[in-house]
């Protein structure tokens, strides 16, 4: 094991969360979620796998709730039955389970593209028979971490923490925008190793890639297709706070610089997640404004997605240099994909992944063995159908607690709303385009926020600080009543 320089730095961090509390903690995660490109870690003896920041981090704020009974206690009812936290923990606890049986069980019962890197970070390119490896605990450890930092967040939005969380997503997403432009201003002007600092993780990267004359934005990732995902979370979650008017104007302007950036990535998965959840809010708003209550941004939104958008893209139609240069995009990104030597690479791992699950008898092949280029299909092949069912139910339980009126205020409900479509948005992307089952912390951060502000009533902050110097245990509310999906009333 080798320590990078910006793990010395992790571990400070690390550090100073155990002695400055939970909001210093929120902080340092939300942002640490960006360097999805950076190792605080090196691991040759694991194929040379790479521990990013945010995964070491959340060690450090786990110790650091468990030093304070009261986050303590709220971590653990995150995780109660019958919330989304108890079937999110049962399904990453059956997946990791999974990875120490299934491949022992079914080795050389099939051929798969394994997920194991070697000791320069390349998967390999030839199908194998089925056999345990490294990434059997490499994305065991990945899942563990998840299944902490979402308890973590629920925990601290119960505790009433919700509203800062919110914040801290918001400012991560307009830093996300700043290193995308210093993505491409360094690319532009031949300094490209600037940013080797945050690009160091035993990844290929694909840092200076163009299409058709448009410089694929990858910002502090490995690949375009990843900046789109993260870029699609952050900006479905702020334009539903500002559809919700909470924190509208911070939110409204993360929204305005994050959104251009995903057309600008020109990556196939972000422009194909993207129509989807433009649609979800198309009908979210129409929906508002049939049953009500609907406000002046959600009139805004359908003016926009409805009228100026297909009005511009007429006009765009009769300018033939400007329309040519966008159907030279259009048609590599999304008509020409399938036929490249990527989508032919990328639909035969989907394949040997599907025929996995078929040879293994629907058991799948064990957390980590298998590699795909959809979430749906990695779930199956990996953890087979019993896991894709627990993950199924964990996203059910999640999106049906929307359709709760807690007793809490509004503005808790609308954040909590918005965490759910961030999480939606990051779960459509994964199925286009994700290798495996791991989500990342990001979507753990989202869909915690969504399970701790849409679960029970919350407690603000120093009736917890209260809490916890009298080391009573805290008690909360399980009575809820019907609302309208993603209502706020």
């Amino acid at each position: 094991m080798s320590i990078e320089p910006i793990g010395f730095l992790v571990l400070l961090l690390g550090l100073l969360t155990m002695a400055n509390g939970a909001r210093f903690s929120i902080a340092t995660l939300c942002l640490s979620t960006l360097l999805g490109a950076a190792a605080a870690l090196q691991l040759p003896a694991l194929g040379g796998s790479s521990i990013q920041p945010s995964h070491l981090l959340v060690l450090f704020l786990v110790a650091a709730a468990l030093l304070r009974p009261a986050q303590t206690q709220a971590i653990l009812t995150s995780l109660a039955y019958p919330g989304p936290g108890f079937w999110f923990a049962t399904y990453i606890l059956f997946s990791v389970a999974s990875s120490f049986f299934l491949p022992r069980i079914f080795a050389g019962a099939t051929l798969v593209y394994s997920s194991a890197r070697d000791a320069s970070g390349m998967m390999s390119t030839v199908a194998a028979p089925l056999a345990p490896g490294s990434s059997n605990l490499s994305q065991s450890v990945y899942l563990l971490g998840d299944l902490a930092c979402f308890a973590l967040v629920s925990g601290l939005a119960r505790l009433g923490y919700a509203r800062f969380i919110a914040q801290q997503l918001i400012v991560a997403s307009i830093v996300c925008f700043a290193l995308a432009l210093i993505d491409i201003g360094t690319f532009l002007t031949g300094q490209s190793y600037l940013l080797d600092v945050i690009r160091n993780a035993n990844y290929t990267m694909h840092t200076a890639e163009t299409i058709s004359g448009f410089k694929r934005i990858v910002g502090p990732f490995p690949e375009a297709s990843m900046y789109g995902a993260v870029a699609l979370a952050y900006f479905s979650f702020t334009l539903m706070l500002w559809l919700e008017r909470v924190q509208s104007r911070m939110a409204g302007l993360a929204t305005l610089f994050i959104g251009p950036t995903i057309v600008l990535c020109t990556s196939t998965t972000a422009y194909i997640a993207g129509i989807f959840v433009v649609c979800m809010f198309v009908l979210f708003c129409l929906k508002r404004l049939i049953g009500g209550p609907a406000t002046t941004p959600h009139v805004t939104l359908l003016v926009i997605t409805l009228f100026l958008i297909p009005c511009a893209i007429v006009a765009l139609s009769l300018v033939p240099d400007a329309w040519d240069s966008i159907a030279g995009l259009v048609n590599t990104t999304l008509s020409d994909k399938l036929q490249s030597q990527s989508g032919e690479e990328r639909t035969a791992w989907n394949t040997l992944a599907l025929i996995a699950f078929v040879d293994t008898a629907t058991f799948g092949a064990g957390l980590g063995t298998v590699r795909a280029s959809s979430f749906i299909a990695a779930l199956l092949s990996n953890v087979g159908l019993t896991g894709t069912l627990l993950f199924a139910t964990f996203l059910y339980s999640l999106v049906r607690a929307s359709g709760r009126h807690i007793s809490g205020d509004r503005k808790t409900h609308a954040i909590g709303n918005a965490a759910i479509m961030a999480s939606i948005a990051q779960v459509a992307s994964a199925s286009i385009s994700g290798s495996g089952t791991d989500l990342g912390l990001l979507f753990s951060t989202t869909a915690g926020l969504a399970a701790g502000c849409l679960a029970t009533t919350n407690i603000s902050p120093r009736q917890a600080t209260r809490s916890l110097a009298n080391r009573t245990p805290l008690e909360t509310s399980t009575s809820q009543m019907r609302a309208p999906m993603f209502s706020t009333r």
